[in-house]
């Protein structure tokens, strides 16, 4: 499925003329925190729920309210990573669409696009994910790859989800539940695995016992 074919006007956007008054009972209905606000077919901003819920003028008409307009739109085609940036940065649960004539062409759910990244093979159920870290100056994604790779196992996805001053750190999705070889792998190379692993845990301990135990015959 495309991820055009999640743009939605189940609801359709609000024109200028309507009455606060309206608008506080469509918010009611509607579980939304933004809307669009479209005049002459045109997209002019979104209307955030919290703004309009404590309007003291209840006869007004959106079109008095542009001042507290937020502006933020979705063009097509586009990915569904950038769309979670436009959600995350806006805090909104709705993205307007539109064309590159700036015409209003409907609206992403961020339900719906969680749904979409759901179906993606970055987030199958045969997958493990694996949080690694190292410092900045020593890591690279290709190599990561390679190493993932040359045990013989697919490399889904890996994006940088954290970072300090000396220090990236990185979700790896990998196609095997099967981790101990990749992990040790990992290490091999200098790179610290944060995800914790039953049997990685258990390979650690019998390590441990091991070199306990040729420091005792060393004795």
């Amino acid at each position: 499925m495309k991820i055009t074919d999640y743009i939605t006007n189940d609801f359709k956007p609000l024109p200028t003329d309507l009455k606060v008054s309206d608008v506080k009972l469509f918010f009611k209905e509607v579980p939304f925190t933004h809307f669009p606000v479209v005049e002459n077919g045109r997209l002019i901003g979104m209307l955030a729920q919290i703004d309009i819920t404590h309007y003291p003028d209840n006869d007004a008409t959106i079109k008095d309210l542009q001042h507290i307009f937020e502006f933020y739109n979705a063009t097509i085609p586009t990915h569904c990573i950038d769309l979670f940036t436009l959600f995350a940065q806006n805090n909104s649960d709705i993205v307007p669409v539109i064309d590159k004539n700036h015409k209003y062409l409907g609206y992403f759910e961020l339900d719906d696009i969680i749904q979409l990244l759901y179906e993606t093979p970055f987030l199958q159920q045969s997958s493990t994910t694996l949080l690694i870290e190292k410092d900045k100056s020593n890591y690279s994604m290709s190599e990561i790859a390679q190493i993932i790779e040359s045990n013989n196992i697919p490399l889904l996805g890996m994006y940088i989800s954290g970072t300090s001053d000396n220090n990236h750190q990185i979700t790896l999705r990998i196609g095997t539940k099967e981790v101990n070889e990749v992990i040790q792998s990992l290490r091999r190379y200098k790179y610290r695995v944060l995800t914790e692993n039953k049997d990685d845990l258990l390979i650690e301990q019998l390590k441990e016992r091991s070199d306990y135990l040729q420091k005792y015959l060393d004795i």
